[in-house]
């Protein structure tokens, strides 16, 4: 049997009310030379059972124990088949056009080692909360800044996915993707591709939606080293390193601000964002973090 062009992996944990929807979007492509690798990552639910519901030869279903999503991409990653890995969220809804238009990129301009999409963010009722398809500044450049690639967007082609893993410490979790993403800018071009090709949908169960301050300061601590011990970032964001970390200690901030109740380490951190660069003085999210501290 011929290996597939494209691995569609699922990480999916005690989602088996809702990962039907997201199988069938999936199995409605345009370009339909893929595999569906679905991670079930320690689900309690009938998950199992649901995945072998689905009659189609080209669905993989796979258990692990749990690990998080970042340890379910990597076990997908290596039992993927096709050239190509794109990283797919269990709640989310893929577009009939998401594969063949990567198809067609690639067909145009050769075996590059990482692209993405673009897409809309829909609120719970269905309406467009907002889209981001406009890449006209380069990727590359811009993700020092923000992640604005949510994870379903990318593509990587195998050999790079399978040299470059996500991280697997569970206090990175829900920016393990942002991380990998610069890794992987700092030695590759990411090439885009503005057709909106998904919906990430907005519901009150998504991890971002519902992290605890303390585990933010552990995910955006660790970040930050993870980030400046890496050779390939610090030559590729060279003069921007200390920008990158100042700006997660203010993250940091803000949340802890917000949060009315550690007012102490709200300045502590505020005080480590000045000493990692002193610029960040005049940053938006350091000013709003001093407003609500007052």
């Amino acid at each position: 049997m011929q290996d597939p062009f494209f691995s569609v992996v699922v990480p999916c944990y005690n989602r088996a009310t809702i990962v039907p929807d997201t199988i069938r979007a999936i199995l409605r492509q345009e370009f339909q030379d893929f595999e569906l690798v679905l991670v079930d990552d320690g689900s309690r639910d009938n998950l199992a059972e649901v995945a072998k519901s689905f009659n189609d030869p080209r669905i993989r279903y796979f258990y692990k124990e749990n690990g998080e999503r970042g340890a379910a991409r990597n076990y997908g990653t290596k039992q993927a088949r096709g050239q190509y890995v794109n990283f797919f969220d269990s709640d989310d809804e893929m577009y009939p056009n998401h594969l063949r238009v990567v198809k067609e990129y690639i067909d145009k301009n050769g075996t590059v080692e990482v692209l993405h999409t673009g897409y809309e963010v829909l609120d719970g009722a269905g309406r467009q909360v907002h889209e981001v398809i406009d890449f006209s500044k380069s990727t590359n450049d811009e993700l020092i800044h923000d992640n604005f690639l949510a994870c379903n967007t990318v593509f990587v082609r195998r050999d790079i996915a399978l040299a470059n893993p996500f991280e697997e410490d569970r206090k990175l979790a829900s920016a393990e993707d942002w991380e990998l993403w610069l890794r992987l800018a700092s030695k590759y071009t990411f090439h885009s591709i503005s057709a909106k090709t998904f919906c990430l949908r907005e519901h009150d169960g998504r991890s971002l939606n519902t992290i605890a301050p303390d585990a933010v300061i552990a995910r955006d601590e660790l970040f930050g080293k993870l980030m400046q011990k890496d050779p390939d970032f610090r030559r590729r964001y060279k003069g921007q390193v200390n920008y990158f970390v100042a700006n997660r200690y203010t993250f940091i901030t803000l949340v802890l601000a917000l949060a009315k109740n550690r007012r102490a380490d709200t300045v502590h951190y505020l005080w480590k964002a000045v000493q990692a660069d002193p610029t960040v003085l005049w940053r938006r999210r350091f000013l709003a973090s001093v407003k609500h501290l007052l």
